[in-house]
């Protein structure tokens, strides 16, 4: 999953706003494996043991099947990034051939993710609502009722973690502008934050007939076809923060010093390290 993680960090560094929506489905991936110490909600240990077996053949499809298809990937995207001069167009074109990666996984999820909410009880149901509710109120209290500064504040701070394995210590320049784009997106928090109720909602809807035919068809399409439950304020906010979030990264990129790129180069080394290294057993036919 480090890999997979690492994946994912790039498409929400070359799409900051559609990070959100990215995460959110990364997050539905950690669900199935986070239920495995029923994090959301109390299984009982058949459930635990069916689970178990299920996310091993998971994790065995998707070190083998998925996985030789990062290098390529990865390949591209350091060259796309080596460019000096990139222009905010060219990374935005890269989001579309990244995201398929993420789609895939969670297709392969879905019928799992199906099946395990039909094997739960009316009050393990009433948990999982009541733990979305709780981490929702959670999100809000972090993300939501700081003032605006603060949330701005914040929110570059996380983006200059995120950049700091990349790129190393960022100059003051490069600072001030991840602050100024920061700034430039006051309110989307609560329209990331409503668009995620929104999304939980719909799950809701879908759990309540989920022994009715055509169920896994629908955990499927709330997972791979998200787009399809957004709100209309985030769907519009998206395109927007979208662009000035490729802008701000090309300014960034723009200015990094030698130094900063040798580094991007070594970690993206590192990760091709990785994905040699791994030895993946065959996911099973059964």
């Amino acid at each position: 999953m480090y890999l997979f993680r690492s994946l994912l960090l790039l498409i929400c560094l070359l799409a900051l706003s559609s990070c959100s929506s990215a995460r959110l489905a990364y997050n539905n991936l950690n669900w199935l494996i986070n239920w495995k110490t029923s994090d959301y909600v109390p299984l009982s240990r058949t459930q635990k043991s069916w689970l178990s077996a299920r996310i091993d053949e998971h994790l065995a499809w998707h070190c083998s099947t998925e996985i030789p298809r990062y290098r390529p990937l990865l390949a591209g995207l350091q060259n796309t990034l080596d460019t000096h001069d990139l222009p905010a167009s060219i990374l935005l074109e890269q989001v579309p051939q990244l995201m398929p990666a993420v789609d895939r996984v969670l297709h392969e999820i879905a019928p799992t993710l199906a099946e395990l909410f039909r094997k739960l009880d009316h009050s393990q149901i009433a948990a999982l609502q009541a733990n979305l509710a709780e981490q929702q109120q959670d999100m809000h209290a972090k993300f939501v009722a700081p003032d605006p500064a603060a949330q701005a504040q914040q929110r570059a701070e996380r983006l200059e973690k995120r950049l700091n394995r990349w790129l190393g210590r960022l100059s003051e320049e490069q600072r001030s502008r991840i602050d100024s784009w920061s700034a430039e997106l006051e309110g989307q928090n609560t329209i990331w934050l409503e668009n995620r109720q929104h999304w939980q909602q719909q799950l809701v809807v879908a759990l309540n007939s989920r022994y009715e035919e055509g169920f896994t068809t629908h955990i499927n399409d709330l997972l791979v076809e998200r787009q399809r439950y957004w709100t209309e304020a985030f769907r519009e906010s998206t395109k927007v923060t979208s662009r000035k979030g490729a802008a701000m990264l090309s300014d960034v990129l723009g200015i990094a010093t030698d130094a900063q790129r040798a580094r991007m180069d070594k970690q993206f080394e590192q990760l091709d390290r990785d994905l040699q290294r791994l030895q993946c057993a065959p996911p099973s036919q059964a």
